[in-house]
């Protein structure tokens, strides 16, 4: 039972514009979500998420491929089971509650036995709210309608969820806090969920997968580890990583870019290499009159500042120590740490700065 798939989505593609290749909004999309799993969907506006979301939901059609939900074929592009009996559960960044039921009535909606409510209660105390239950959705905080929510989606005995940005509403504290206990939550549930987020801490901090996505397509599947470890391509480097990228060429045997020439160690010479992909920690920056960079903002955000600095065509974002405080507008020095991790594209090649 703990291998058991719940959900596949085979090759699935989608367009609102006929079946021109052209027009496609998703392309060649493929997953697989076993039973107590989360899904982190990733990507930034506009990438298709949410596209997806209506898809596995079941407010869509697929003109190419197929949504399987527990064994049951639920979508292709001929048939397509009615969203309210697809034993799928919503939960939606603006809650849906309805605001003329109490908590507990929110929560019993869905339940078609309504003389069994041990599931509801259970729920409710679980998600700490069972306190609550004579409580209108306007006397309920951010965090406690969240829940609520869930509850909701879940009473029924749904063994699937899809999360639309269901924390980016709330506080930080409450963030962090409720996105932490969701995990446990589905687990006991034993179900599953597919949550769309366009936050990469988000999705790496509690998903069991993420698919990375950018442009309809899903650019990597994996684990967070393998995620921040091997990025597959560019798009993954920059977007999750928050990695810098610079555009590269050989000049004898050695990598020449924006900032200079850079060494690196065990180069592997006869591959196709064309952009190097640097953490925003991996550089030094020196204030100096004769330097080739130009801070041109910066932001403190507490341990650390983060500048953006100009050098020839190309933007960077650098890290520095809180102690190293350069003005907006000063020249600086730039250079890579020796001994730092970089990744080389095309491939995603891990390497070292050669000391």
């Amino acid at each position: 039972m703990k291998n058991k798939t719940s959900l596949i989505v085979d090759n699935l593609y989608h367009s609102y514009g006929g079946n021109n290749p052209l027009n496609w909004i998703l392309s060649s999309i493929n997953l697989e979500i076993k039973q107590g799993e989360l899904l982190g969907l990733l990507g930034p506006s506009g990438c298709g998420k949410t596209t997806l979301l209506r898809l596995i939901a079941g407010f869509d059609y697929p003109k190419k491929g197929k949504i399987i939900l527990n064994d049951r074929e639920i979508s292709n592009k001929k048939r397509m089971v009615p969203p309210e009996k697809r034993n799928i559960g919503m939960v939606f960044q603006d809650y849906a509650l309805f605001p003329h039921l109490t908590a507990y009535e929110n929560a019993l909606f869905g339940l078609k036995n309504r003389n069994d409510t041990s599931k509801v209660d259970y729920l409710l105390n679980v998600l700490g709210i069972e306190t609550l239950k004579n409580r209108y959705p306007h006397q309920l905080s951010g965090g406690q309608k969240q829940r609520l929510a869930i509850a909701r989606a879940l009473a029924p005995g749904t063994s699937f969820l899809l999360l639309d940005e269901p924390f980016c509403s709330l506080d930080l504290n409450v963030r962090l806090r409720l996105r932490g206990e969701l995990p446990n939550i589905l687990k006991k549930c034993n179900a599953s969920g597919l949550m769309v987020t366009h936050d990469p801490e988000e999705a790496m901090a509690i998903c069991d997968k993420v698919a990375v996505m950018n442009e309809g397509q899903i650019h990597q599947l994996d684990n967070p580890h393998q995620i921040i470890n091997n990025p597959k391509s560019l798009f993954v480097s920059s977007f999750i990583l928050g990695n810098n990228i610079l555009r590269l060429s050989f000049d004898k045997n050695k990598l020449k870019s924006s900032i200079g020439i850079i060494e690196v160690e065990n180069l592997l010479i006869n591959t196709k290499i064309e952009f190097l992909s640097v953490s925003p920690k991996s550089f030094s920056l020196n204030e100096s009159i004769n330097g080739k960079a130009k801070v041109i903002a910066k932001e403190f955000l507490g341990e650390f500042y983060i500048y953006k600095v100009q050098v020839s065509d190309i933007t960077l974002r650098v890290r520095t120590n809180i102690n190293q405080n350069i003005k907006i507008g000063k020249k600086c020095e730039i250079s890579l740490i020796k001994g730092s991790e970089v990744f080389i594209f095309p491939g995603g090649y891990k390497r070292i700065i050669a000391k």
